[in-house]
């Protein structure tokens, strides 16, 4: 298991818990039986340890089976350290989880450890699944919409904007409807940019209407973060 193994050697976290467990059943015994619901809140911090004990496990398990034994090296603790605390808050099969764990097998890869910039863990832990789903697609293509700008009368501000077509398969979102929002908030991370191509009123519309085709493609350093982050393959069903 190598680094893995090294982790359970260093740490007795078996005897810790039952360390944990004498000392706590024996303090609260007389509370237990006057107040069950006193004991099952003394005893809930626990309870909680032990099962974010077996999570993390999880993950390592899982971090361990991405690289070979030969290639495992000793990781920065500036970078493991945070994303240890952000799984604690993220479900274990997930898409963003998985995002976690790939980061942390680069940073354990002697091959690939210079992919794992410190940054990556604090970008990953501001995604939202959906999030995720996009920049998948947008490390392999580019993709464009067809935007109407209606202004306002004084030619200057934007009333409002009307999607007329997107290429970007949002049916494969949980909440398509963000999507706009999405590749803003994506764009502002530095992982999308966008290009706009604004041209004349179509013939017909109004005056106050322009069209727009809009590119958005996938930055360099997105695609670095990509690369380091996002799985080769996504299940859409473990978002």
């Amino acid at each position: 298991m190598g680094w893995l193994e090294d982790i359970g050697k260093s740490l007795p976290i078996e005897k810790i818990y039952d360390d944990l467990a004498r000392k706590s059943v024996v303090q609260v015994g007389d509370i237990a039986l006057n107040s069950i619901k006193a004991a099952r809140c003394i005893l809930a911090p626990i309870d909680y340890l032990a099962a974010q004990q077996d999570k993390l496990q999880n993950h390592l398990k899982r971090v361990n089976d991405k690289v070979p034994e030969d290639r495992q090296i000793n990781a920065h603790p500036l970078l493991t350290g945070p994303i240890i605390d952000s799984l604690k808050y993220v479900e274990e099969e997930s898409l963003i989880s998985e995002m976690f764990e790939n980061l942390l097998a680069r940073a354990i890869d002697s091959e690939r450890a210079s992919e794992a910039h410190p940054a990556f863990s604090k970008i990953i832990a501001q995604l939202s699944p959906d999030e995720a789903v996009i920049l998948y697609h947008f490390k392999s293509q580019s993709y464009e919409a067809e935007l109407n700008y209606i202004y306002a009368p004084n030619f200057k501000d934007i009333n409002s904007i009307e999607v007329l077509r997107n290429q970007f398969p949002v049916e494969l979102l949980t909440f398509p409807n963000n999507y706009t929002m999405y590749l803003n908030h994506l764009c502002h991370l530095n992982l999308l940019t966008q290009f706009n191509n604004i041209s004349h009123v179509k013939e017909g519309a109004p005056c106050n209407h322009k069209m727009c085709i809009e590119t958005t493609k996938i930055t360099t350093f997105g695609q670095l973060f990509s690369q380091a982050c996002i799985p080769e393959k996504i299940d859409l069903f473990k978002i």
